[in-house]
């Protein structure tokens, strides 16, 4: 019941999905939402799949479907992420302290930063996803992305310093252990196994990828902010993705089938 308990919070954190079930915050649902972080990336990789599957049975161009699939990725996650995105950009592109820096992300103003960085982010999205498709991208590929992207998340979460000891990232924190990240490196291991049979190459290049952008944003947020937030790790996960079609598109060019 526990883990059905953290993967409906998780859902309901993380996503749109309609559960209709109200879900009470307990240490052992926390505990098991954050290892249910990569289970809810197959779960919106799979709805994205599916619809990328089914249109490209149509003659719809891949313009729009580039289009609707990167509308699809914001809105099955609410703009939870891309909200994060948002606000860090305008903390960091202040150039204040990391005190200021931390206020700024909780001002619920948008500032020219975060408009900028927004646009940028989806606009280089938008192109790999388009180039990606006239690659003839594997449909499995759209669920590889997300996956580690939460994955990944979930590791900063447990590994990452917080920057406060307020807030979404110090609430889930505060209920999770070292052993709940032996937990999400064997999930992400048995993706890693199974994505790799249908498609080796892009999964095990995307899982380094995944990792290298752990390293990064985790040294960054630390030298930047201090640590890390809840805010963080939605623009992790935006950035990582946006790293990891940008690995897909630049794969024909170093990798001949």
């Amino acid at each position: 019941m526990m883990i059905w308990h953290g993967l409906c919070l998780a859902l309901q954190f993380l996503t749109v999905f309609p559960l209709g079930k109200e879900v009470p915050w307990e240490a052992k649902t926390a505990r098991w939402s954050v290892r249910m972080f990569p289970v809810v990336g197959v779960l919106v990789g799979s709805v994205q799949a599916i619809i990328y599957w089914l249109f490209v049975q149509t003659p719809v161009s891949p313009l729009f479907l580039s289009l609707s699939l990167l509308f699809l990725a914001i809105f099955l996650s609410g703009g939870l992420h891309a909200d994060g995105w948002m606000d860090v950009s305008d903390a960091f592109f202040s150039y204040r302290d990391k005190e200021r820096r931390l206020d700024i992300m909780k001002d619920s103003r948008v500032g020219a930063f975060a408009v900028l960085s927004i646009i940028f982010l989806l606009s280089f999205r938008f192109v790999f996803l388009y180039e990606v498709m006239h690659q003839h991208v594997a449909p499995v590929v759209f669920i590889v992305v997300p996956f580690f992207s939460r994955s990944f998340m979930s590791l900063l979460l447990l590994y990452g310093k917080l920057a406060k000891p307020t807030g979404m990232a110090a609430a889930f924190r505060e209920h999770v252990t070292k052993g709940d990240a032996r937990f999400i490196i064997v999930l992400l291991s048995i993706g890693i196994a199974g994505f790799s049979v249908v498609r080796p190459v892009e999964t095990i290049l995307l899982a380094i990828g995944a990792f290298f952008s752990l390293l990064g944003a985790r040294s960054f947020y630390e030298r930047q902010f201090g640590g890390i937030t809840g805010d963080m790790l939605g623009a992790f996960v935006e950035g990582t993705e946006v790293w990891l079609w940008f690995i897909l598109w630049l794969l024909p060019f170093f990798v001949t089938a």
